[in-house]
């Protein structure tokens, strides 16, 4: 079976509105997240993001200065996986965690959605 959309299939005529908003949302986020939390990026053991594409991913690792050892991600492996994308990267990632250890998650989904979480190993 072939998929075959109709009109030139899928698009998305914002996608440069897109990229630079959550280039600027996640980054933020995580700062904020981070600071109501009594924490600085120093603390911070490892970040994941949403997996959209690595443009973004890369634009956020230079904002936030992180060393490349603290970003996990697996768009290369699997792709844009959606909305289930940060939590895939955290599932296969999570046999690196130990006691102690600060894991960022930030998403940037549909309607402009934003959100960022700490977990505290």
């Amino acid at each position: 079976m072939q998929l075959c959309p109709r009109d030139g299939g899928i698009m998305m005529p914002e996608g440069k509105d897109v990229f630079i908003q959550a280039c600027t949302y996640m980054p933020k986020n995580v700062l904020y997240v981070l600071e109501k939390n009594g924490y600085t990026l120093d603390d911070l053991s490892y970040f994941i993001g949403h997996q959209a594409n690595m443009r973004i991913m890369s634009n956020i690792a230079k904002q936030l200065e992180l060393p490349e050892e603290k970003f996990l991600h697996n768009i290369e492996e699997l792709g844009n996986t959606g909305s289930v994308s940060s939590a895939l990267v955290y599932a296969q990632h999570e046999h690196l965690f130990k006691k102690g250890d600060i894991v960022c998650i930030t998403v940037f989904g549909g309607g402009y959605s934003a959100g960022a979480c700490l977990i505290k190993w």
